[in-house]
């Protein structure tokens, strides 16, 4: 829901706005060992403080829509301070609220088209999409849905629920250390002696972030699960019933992984894995966690909680495993409740994780989990579900029974803070692999990144590819002077070369430079492997090839330099199939010390295992957020906090496209990042989480070819001042951009609006960012 428009401006004035703040510790110990904040959001402050309604902080978090687990709700993008009656997010009074709701909702865009005609039944086409109305309610429910990114499963259309879900990808994405959050479970609110209804099921998880979004250079390509997955806090509802289920283990703790299929088990896809799950919850365990299976160990059969009261969660996690804590934390000398060990094939936790936190609806944990259960009668069943044949007949959506007229209000995760510390002394990781550095003058010279697979990052395994045949590749421990390899077998070689195929691909040649190139390779029987050098893009050009004769034991394949005569984009390809016969299926191969780099061994950056520091060649490997600065172990770590720039110093930029938006949009043409524009009177761009003690100014970055726009800026809305744009800029976008200033006070941590006043042009001005100072 819109602000009203404001008629009459007010002038520049000054507000002291106050707020009480919840104070973070910037340090802990554990183990004897001090850990420093890193970064935290305690949506607002001290819990129950009396904040405003407040937008999410979109530094920090990104909403998300997925179709996953056979849950029952569309994720929006609904929040409170514009959406007064159906919102899904809260950030109130010092706290996260995540709200359920018994809505229908449909969320996909399907397909392109030009004509309605296209769009099947319940359908049109509008804006060059066809867009449905599968739950008949007359509207085009996309416009709520929160984005849906194109890295997993979409989202489906006709869903009966909406829910909030957030996740801090490409944002907030740490290696190791010590994550604490408290948190209440739904219905925490019923009167004392009611019982809990079935079918939530909200989770405070991890994921790898190796496995979302690309962000620059960096790969994330791997999928699930080899991304790896750690969902701290699980909370399926329908536990708390104890007609189903006496022994009431309703709170879990669960981490999912790859593993080679065992035997009679066939991969899910080439190259596929089977998740693991090692814990006895939800289901009593993955019959795998037997202690034969390479990966992590635990076992936790789930845990009773009263879910009417908050509870503090830790998570500790560092290169060798980690730990889970609820409530009785280790900074004060609680014990754990949960212990894993990370083994040599569970390199998934040996990498950069990010946050999500959702509120789902039935689906696998809420009731689908829980389906095919031994009974008697359907009285064993949730909701009287039928049983047949010793087994109930429950489905992803049959167990929710909640009473959303009088209690859907109830229906919410609510969040008091997360918070993430490192250790200061550091991390250990593996030191870089020989191959990195070919003539060893401390130079990293090889193209290839994570040449000799001794890094503890799953994505930095060649591709395996097929194309006819079929098999499985990992990176395992060899042991001895070799360490890890990367690890192929072959199960179905096809009748080509190249149906099974190795490759790392997508590094730049250039023309006219002469290359040499090497690998060692060892097979469990005898082979010839043709390797090449080959264009990444059609048409598929062969730069160079040559034929190894490759034993039982390891050995250097070095082929002759080439030169390129196109600069572009290359591939090192292994071709391991067979050559009309099955010879090759059933058999293995093991790669090591890919090499690829210039005659004259020329510096190449190397930011494996890194997020930020030196590249090695006099470059760097990214650059920190706000707030953050680079470790020695290459990862980002910083003081907690977002704190003002110091009075008359580098002012604290707030960019217009990274603000919540209503009725405006973001497009290019700013002279910092893009702009916003389309911002009329009621419009608002709000920044949350911003400190604004010791501030003085504001000055925006606006521009449009008429004069006298207007717009209010509020913290906590309150308003601090008016900027308006007396004079045309001479356009929306560079060079027409101009500044226009006003003096502010206020103090603390709170949202921050700019809010349009209306304008006889409709458009008041694009505004490309604020400087605070």
């Amino acid at each position: 829901m819109e602000e009203p428009p404001e008629s009459a401006p007010e002038a520049a004035s000054c507000t002291s706005v106050e707020e009480g703040l919840e104070t973070a510790a910037a340090t802990v110990s554990i183990g004897g060992q001090r850990y420093s904040l890193t970064w935290e959001d305690d949506f607002g402050g001290a819990l129950n403080g009396g904040q405003p309604k407040s937008f999410l902080n979109t530094s920090f978090w990104t909403k998300e829509n997925l179709g996953v687990n056979y849950e029952q709700q569309a994720y929006t993008n609904r929040e409170c301070p514009n959406h007064a009656n159906d919102w899904n997010y809260c950030v109130e009074s010092g706290k996260l609220t995540l709200r359920a709701r018994q809505e229908p909702l449909d969320c996909v865009v399907w397909q392109q088209c030009t004509a309605t005609s296209q769009c099947g039944a319940r359908g049109t086409c509008s804006g060059g999409y066809c867009l449905s109305d599968q739950n008949q309610n007359g509207v085009w429910d996309h416009d709520e849905c929160a984005p849906f990114n194109g890295t997993a499963n979409a989202p489906a259309n006709g869903m009966k629920y909406t829910s909030g879900r957030i996740s801090s990808d490409e944002k907030v994405e740490f290696r190791y250390g010590y994550i604490e959050f408290r948190a209440r479970m739904p219905f925490a609110e019923l009167p004392a002696g009611a019982q809990a209804p079935n079918g939530m099921w909200p989770a405070i998880w991890l994921l790898g972030a190796n496995g979302a979004i690309t962000n620059g250079g960096r790969d994330d390509s791997a999928g699930w699960p080899m991304n790896g997955e750690i969902d701290i806090m699980e909370y399926s509802q329908i536990k708390e019933n104890p007609a189903l289920f006496p022994q009431n283990e309703a709170m879990g703790f669960n981490t999912l992984w790859r593993e080679l299929p065992e035997a009679g088990e066939l991969a899910a896809s080439p190259g596929g894995w089977h998740p693991n799950a090692c814990s006895d919850w939800p289901n009593g365990g993955d019959a795998k966690c037997d202690g034969d299976v390479g990966g992590a160990r635990a076992k936790w059969g789930g845990r009773t909680i009263d879910y009417r009261q908050w509870h503090t969660w830790g998570f500790l996690w560092d290169e060798t495993g980690f730990k889970i804590y609820i409530d009785n934390l280790p900074q004060n000398g609680g014990a754990p409740v949960a212990t894993f060990t990370t083994g040599d094939n569970a390199t998934e936790f040996r990498q950069p994780m990010y946050l999500i936190l959702n509120n789902a609806v039935g689906g696998e944990l809420g009731c689908l989990g829980w389906s095919n259960r031994a009974c008697t009668s359907s009285a064993q069943c949730a909701n009287g579900a039928a049983c047949v044949s010793g087994k109930c007949q429950e489905t992803p959506s049959t167990c929710i029974n909640i009473d959303w007229a009088n209690h859907g209000d109830k229906a919410k995760l609510e969040v008091d803070y997360v918070r993430w510390f490192h250790r200061d002394s550091g991390y250990a990781k593996p030191a870089s692999a020989a191959c990195q550095d070919g003539d060893g003058n401390g130079t990293p010279d090889n193209i290839i990144r994570n040449c000799g697979f001794n890094e503890d990052y799953t994505y930095h395994r060649s591709d395996l590819f097929f194309e006819g045949g079929s098999g499985l590749t990992d990176i395992i421990n060899e042991g001895g002077t070799r360490g890890y390899v990367q690890w192929v077998r072959i199960d179905n070689g096809g009748t080509q070369g190249w149906n099974v195929q190795v490759r790392q691909e997508g590094f730049p040649l250039q023309a006219g430079t002469q290359y040499k190139w090497k690998v060692d390779l060892k097979a469990s029987a005898a082979r010839t492997v043709p390797i090449s050098i080959v264009q990444a893009q059609t048409p598929w050009t062969v730069l160079t090839t040559f034929n190894c004769n490759v034993g039982t034991g390891w050995t250097t394949c070095t082929a002759p330099n080439f030169t390129p005569t196109t600069t572009g984009n290359y591939k090192f390809e292994i071709d391991l199939g067979n050559n009309g016969s099955a010879q090759y299926n059933g058999t293995q191969v093991y790669i090591d010390n890919m090499y690829i780099g210039t005659a004259a061994n020329a510096c190449q950056p190397d930011c494996t295992g890194k997020s930020c520091g030196g590249d090695g060649c006099g470059g760097t490997c990214g650059t920190c957020r706000t707030g953050t600065t680079c470790g020695t172990w290459g990862q980002c770590v910083a003081t907690g906090g977002d704190t003002p720039p110091p009075v008359g110093g580098t002012p604290k930029r707030l960019e217009a496209e990274s603000a919540t938006m209503n009725g405006c949009w973001a497009e290019a043409g700013g002279d910092s990042g893009g702009k916003v524009v389309g911002f009329e009177g009621g419009d608002t761009l709000c920044w949350s989480n911003v400190n604004m003690t010791g501030l003085t100014s504001v000055t925006a970055h606006v521009g449009a070819p008429y004069p006298n726009g207007q717009a209010q800026l509020k913290f906590n809305n309150t308003t601090l001042c008016t900027l308006t744009l007396g004079t045309a800029s001479g356009g929306w976008s560079t060079p027409n951009l101009v500044n226009i200033s006003a003096p502010v006070s206020a103090s603390g941590t709170g949202t921050l609006c700019l809010t349009g006043v209306t304008h006889p042009n409709g458009w008041i001005y694009s505004v490309d960012y604020l400087d605070l100072k």
